[in-house]
């Protein structure tokens, strides 16, 4: 093993101030930290953890032990892989509107319950462009809200049958018909390898999900699936 590839929401800043998290899973760190002595370490940011990617290494002032980053390419022979967390196949032509409201939300949410739905409404209306705002009022604020509210939803109840589909086949879309291509994603909690294996979702980590503690081995274009501690998930998911 070369390289390991974390898909974001490695720290949920949606919850809990940015130092409080942190310290909190400091023996976490701890330990992915020591891995990059034996391996490359790369951390894709995702929804939940997306300030990160506001932490750039500047010596000699900062040196953070991780490079955040939003995507990644990695190669291997003939086959590249592309890391996406996978949050904005969920939110399609919303995403533009979306990506500021998700640093925001790292900011604002606090230990408890977070900032009240009205109080953080009024927080992302103030970070909007006045052309932004105007698009944002006529078109697609009662979309957009109800976008807001999902945010405290699990994507299990987020992302149900026909919602999940269209994910999935956003996802594909990015991959259909490019040979030698692998797109590896994640954010559902939704582990799975599409039938031409070409499009990965690694699962998660979390309890609540129904298959949860997965992960995906690559080596030669060929990616594996499998629960930690258990068996190779085999079947193959068949995306239209």
């Amino acid at each position: 093993m070369t390289d390991l590839v974390l898909l974001g929401d490695i720290v949920d800043m949606w919850r809990r101030d940015a130092s409080g998290v942190f310290l909190e899973n400091m023996d976490t760190m701890l330990i992915i930290k020591e891995l990059q002595n034996k391996l490359k370490v790369h951390w894709v940011a995702g929804n939940h953890d997306y300030h990160l990617l506001k932490l750039k290494n500047r010596a000699p002032h900062y040196h953070y032990p991780f490079e955040f980053k939003k995507d990644l390419e990695l190669v291997d022979g003939e086959y590249t892989y592309r890391f996406k967390h996978g949050y904005d196949f969920e939110y399609g032509h919303e995403k533009r509107f979306i990506k500021p409201a998700l640093e925001l939300i790292c900011h604002l949410m606090s230990d408890f319950d977070g900032v009240e739905e009205e109080e953080l409404w009024v927080y992302l209306t103030r970070k909007f462009t006045d052309l932004h705002y105007t698009v944002f009022t006529q078109h697609l604020e009662k979309k957009l809200k109800r976008t807001q509210r999902s945010f405290n939803d699990g994507p299990e109840e987020r992302l149900k049958e026909e919602k999940l589909e269209i994910v999935e086949k956003r996802a594909f879309d990015e991959v259909r018909g490019k040979n030698s291509q692998l797109l590896i994603f994640g954010h559902t909690h939704h582990p799975f390898i599409n039938q031409g294996e070409s499009l990965i979702n690694t699962g998660s980590w979390v309890t609540d999900a129904v298959i949860h503690n997965t992960y995906v081995e690559l080596k030669g274009g060929k990616p594996r699936l499998f629960v930690f501690g258990g068996e190779e998930i085999k079947d193959r998911l068949v995306i239209p």
